[in-house]
């Protein structure tokens, strides 16, 4: 019986990996593959987990919290891009001597 979930698990975690790597590439805006990319990071966490699920080794675990971890970093990093570029160039506050 686990056998038939984790395998329809891993069926759904795959259809949305083709469905937010088709996000990536059409996507319309940065933020929406930056959101994709955050996405897809979360989907190869739920992907790695069920395999190590169905080939019962626990080791797989600590390969999916190490990509948990770089696919955060990796979005923090880009939503700190994204803020900085949107913001553009700050004018001078007026109270400043000049």
């Amino acid at each position: 019986m686990v056998a038939v979930v984790v395998e329809a698990g891993i069926v759904a975690v795959v259809v949305g990996i083709g469905m937010t790597l088709y996000r990536m590439v059409k996507g319309p805006h940065v933020a929406d593959r930056v959101l994709a990319g955050d996405v897809l990071s979360l989907q190869v966490v739920a992907l790695v987990i069920l395999l190590a699920v169905d080939q019962r080794r626990a080791v797989s675990l600590d390969v999916a919290l190490l990509v948990a971890i770089v696919g955060f970093a990796s979005t923090l990093a880009f939503a700190q891009y994204i803020g900085a570029t949107r913001s553009g160039p700050q004018p001078p506050d007026e109270g400043e001597g000049g």
